[in-house]
């Protein structure tokens, strides 16, 4: 019986040899022109491929290669679990895009052009113990859950608090998380949004030309305040869905 596709078995090899210079860096690849043949059929313009084994990152390759040859706009999401998942997945898609110089492909050389985004998962967070003593989780992993969950942007998130909370700027808005992974401190009324800090807060964004997102236990501010100040409080920790749902239905 004869294959549907018949490919040389060695393209897969090659793919990563022309990138990395070694043939030896991954055991079987699949080749990227096998999965932009495939991905020809089924993905659309503007599908978003999804691979939950990324392997080497050929899916991402020829999804970035289908771009360029049809002017397609396909986005991609890979998820690999070892610990090539840097070194050598993030790393091959690091050099598809920027180019590789002295390559023998001219795609290469040149780059395939786009942009991809490295992400690592944090330590799980447990919703039925989130604020019970030594096991909630620190203040830089809140802020980066909320800031994502909130705004579906990452932002460079300090690795401690500060006095006014700050956790950096997403969606257009300046951040500030009121959170310490302690139950007596988010018990106590230092949790909380207070006129003081709401002032702050709001010049700091005024000044910025932005309003606020504050995440917090309570506020002591009310509503027609927090307004004026340019600011948006919403309550730790599981209201940022409903607040955006909200949104979504006003």
């Amino acid at each position: 019986m004869r294959s549907v596709v018949q490919m040389d078995s060695r393209k897969g090899s090659n793919d990563l040899e022309a990138l990395f210079g070694s043939r030896d860096i991954f055991k079987n690849p699949k080749p990227v022109e096998l999965v932009e043949y495939l991905l020809s059929f089924c993905a659309n313009p503007t599908a978003l491929v999804l691979d939950s084994f990324a392997g080497s990152g050929t899916t991402a390759h020829a999804t970035l290669k289908l771009n360029a040859a049809d002017g397609g706009k396909r986005r991609f999401i890979l998820v690999e679990t070892e610990e090539y998942a840097d070194t050598l997945t993030a790393e091959r898609m690091r050099r598809v895009v920027t180019g590789v110089p002295g390559a023998k492909d001219e795609a290469l050389k040149t780059c395939l052009g786009g942009t991809f985004t490295y992400c690592e998962l944090g330590e799980p967070m447990d919703a039925e113990r989130y604020f019970e003593g030594d096991d909630a989780p620190a203040w830089e992993q809140v802020a980066r859950y909320v800031i994502y969950t909130a705004t579906g942007e990452t932002a460079n998130v300090p690795a401690e608090a500060n006095e006014d909370w700050s956790a950096g700027e997403a969606g257009g808005q300046l951040i500030h998380i009121i959170y310490k992974p302690e139950l007596s401190f988010m018990r106590s009324p230092e949790a909380a949004l207070t006129l003081d800090l709401a002032r702050k807060i709001g010049e700091a964004a005024r000044k910025a030309g932005k309003t606020a997102l504050v995440f917090g236990a309570a506020p002591y501010v009310s509503a027609r305040v927090l307004r004026k100040l340019g600011i948006t409080f919403v309550q730790l920790p599981w209201s940022v869905n409903q607040r955006l749902n909200t949104e979504v239905a006003s």
